[in-house]
């Protein structure tokens, strides 16, 4: 009896051994040590996207497409000044009052490049009206730098009798309804400026000039004028209403 029970005593002795060895495998088992790699993690997401996010605003905020907004002059146009050296053309010829009425047609005269330039305010140069222009400036003594250009037909045909005939890029422009000439007057030259629309005839020239003692010039408040432009914005005159002309 005695034998049996030191037997159970030992027994119990190896089982209460046997269960403290489990216990702490157990306990390794069950702890939770991923929290600190789950946090980490979601420190760097965050991280990231926050600085893609900030990159891409920077980038918006700094573009400015509107720069180039500003309207610029078109190139080939021109706003004509008002000139104060006018001449009115009458009849020089008997028959010169039936090209156009007597006082309808003013010589305006501008400057470019040292050469003057005559706008023909009053003539209509979009209508089909064959014509001779011509100019020159009187020095007191004789007439000096003449020439003539045709408008609407050669010079053989409407500038008979002229004694010179403008060399380009001198000559007679026409713009729409306006009739300007680039003419071979110098500038630095003293007398007065006459200008002229005619017709050479079996007779001799008819026509209309800036009579009778042509227009004194006055370089000093005569404004530029640039041929060849593509348009001409062009000022109220005696014998028109202006407004813009197109060449071409």
């Amino acid at each position: 009896m005695r034998r049996l029970l030191i037997m159970l005593a030992a027994a119990a002795l190896i089982v209460a051994a046997c269960s403290s060895d489990d216990e702490p495998a157990g306990s390794s088992e069950t702890a939770e040590p991923p929290a600190t790699t789950t946090t980490a993690s979601q420190a760097t997401t965050t991280t990231t996207a926050e600085t893609t996010t900030t990159a891409a605003e920077t980038t918006t905020t700094t573009t400015t497409p509107e720069a180039t907004t500003t309207p610029t002059a078109a190139p080939g146009s021109a706003a004509v000044a008002t000139t104060p050296v006018v001449g009115v053309l009458i009849p020089y010829s008997a028959n010169g009052g039936e090209l156009f009425p007597p006082n309808s047609v003013e010589a305006h005269w501008y400057q470019y490049e040292d050469n003057y330039v005559v706008l023909y305010r009053g003539f209509d140069a979009s209508a089909d009206i064959p014509i001779c222009a011509g100019n020159s400036i009187f020095d007191g003594t004789t007439f000096t730098n003449i020439s003539n250009s045709p408008h609407l037909g050669t010079a053989e045909e409407i500038c008979v009798g002229a004694p010179t005939i403008a060399e380009s890029p001198a000559g007679v422009y026409a713009c729409g309804s306006l009739l300007y000439y680039a003419t071979q007057i110098p500038t630095d030259i003293e007398g007065s400026l006459w200008g002229t629309l005619e017709l050479g005839t079996a007779e001799g020239l008819e026509g209309q000039t800036t009579g009778p003692s042509g227009t004194p010039k006055d370089i000093g408040n005569t404004p530029k004028f640039v041929p060849g432009l593509a348009t001409y914005e062009l000022p109220p005159s005696g014998v028109d209403a202006g407004g813009v002309v197109t060449c071409g």
